[in-house]
C-alpha cells in the first residue's frame, strides 16, 4: 500500500467524497474591458489567449489604465488565483503568479478561488489541469465554430475532495512530476 492509499484508508475509510466545484470554490466571470482604453502599462488584462495549458502566456499583453482600478475592483485578481478559458480551447487552466499582477479578469475567462480551507488551491489546479477535465469540458461545451463552456456546468462538475492531508501529499507528488518534466524538456532542448 503506497502513502496515498494509507492516508485515504486512515482519513476516509468509506471513500473520498465528491462535491460540485461550486460548493468548494467561487467561480467568477470576467469584465468586458474596452480595447480602446488599453495602454502600454497598468493593470494586465487576463484574456483567453493568455491562458495556456498549465501556464500563463506573456505574448501580446494588454493593459488597462491603473487609474481605473476602482472601476474594475470586482474583477481584480490575486496571486495563486486559477484562471480558465471558457471559449475556444475551453478548460485550459493556469495559476497566476505575483509577476502577473496587477491583473483584471476579462470576459470569457473564469477565476476559481477556494471558498475555505477544505480544498488546496494547488490540488484544485492539478485536478483542473488534467487531460480528463479538459476533455470533459470540451465534451460539455456548446457551439459550432467556437466552443463555449458554461460556468453553470462548471460549477456542477464533481471533483474528489479528500482530507487536506491527502491533498497535500498528492500535490507534493504531482509538483515533483511537473518539476522533473520541466527538467527533461530543458535537457531535450
Amino acid at each position: 500500500m503506497n502513502k496515498i492509499e494509507q492516508l485515504i484508508a486512515k482519513h476516509c475509510p468509506d471513500g473520498v467524497e465528491h462535491k460540485p466545484l461550486g460548493e468548494v470554490s467561487s467561480i467568477l466571470n470576467g469584465f468586458a474591458f474596452k480595447s480602446d482604453k488599453y495602454v502600454d502599462k497598468g493593470i494586465r488584462v487576463i484574456r483567453i489567449s493568455d491562458v495556456q495549458k498549465s501556464k500563463m502566456s506573456d505574448k501580446d499583453l494588454k493593459f488597462y489604465p491603473i487609474e481605473l482600478e476602482k472601476e474594475i475592483k470586482n474583477y481584480l485578481l490575486y496571486e495563486n488565483d486559477l484562471v480558465m478559458s471558457l471559449t475556444g480551447n475551453v478548460g485550459r487552466v493556469a495559476m497566476l503568479s505575483k509577476s502577473d499582477l496587477p491583473a483584471g479578469l476579462n470576459q470569457r475567462v473564469a477565476c476559481i478561488r477556494p471558498k475555505n480551507k477544505s480544498i488546496s488551491i494547488r490540488f484544485l489546479f492539478h485536478l483542473l489541469d488534467s487531460n480528463e477535465f479538459e476533455s470533459n469540458a470540451m465534451d460539455n461545451a456548446t457551439g459550432g465554430g467556437q466552443k463555449n463552456m458554461s460556468t453553470t456546468w462548471f460549477s456542477k462538475y464533481k471533483i474528489p475532495v479528500p482530507p487536506i492531508q491527502v491533498q497535500e501529499e498528492i500535490v507534493k507528488i504531482l509538483d515533483k512530476f511537473t518539476e522533473l518534466e520541466a527538467e527533461l524538456e530543458a535537457e531535450l532542448e
